[in-house]
């Protein structure tokens, strides 16, 4: 599974609750976590020409050591949702393999294991890039 646009895609709020609920991170550092992600803005330069200042309510920078961890926190649901259809994974940034032995004899019951698998990863707030997922 390849998760499309990962890190432009993180949903801020989504972000903050899983921190709180699942990592419990409150008081000052969940405050200083929503400062941080709400002042994220970004626009496009081309020479001498620049597009409007937008405010993003998505997205962490890739490029930051902040913004890496922010992404595994976000993504942490993953590996629940793929151990409950008794699924083995790796998982490394916004890539993950999924593992399952299938009898030559009997496909189908491997696969819709697979496609409930990833299914039920979308609907934990994750896209997949259909073309390499």
């Amino acid at each position: 599974m390849d998760l499309s646009a990962a890190f432009d895609t993180v949903d801020h709020e989504i972000l903050l609750q899983r921190l709180q609920s699942e990592f419990s991170v409150t008081n000052t550092p969940l405050s200083w976590l929503r400062s941080y992600l709400e002042g994220m803005t970004q626009f496009v330069k081309l020479g001498q020409h620049q597009s409007p200042v937008v405010g993003l309510d998505v997205g962490v920078p890739q490029g930051s050591v902040l913004g890496q961890r922010l992404f595994a926190v976000y993504c942490s649901p993953v590996i629940h949702v793929i151990a409950t259809h008794g699924v083995q994974y790796h998982q490394y940034a916004d890539d993950t393999q999924l593992r399952l032995a299938i009898h030559a004899d009997n496909t189908s019951d491997g696969l819709s294991v697979l496609t409930a698998c990833t299914a039920d990863v979308k609907q934990n707030g994750l896209q997949l890039n259909p073309d390499k997922s």
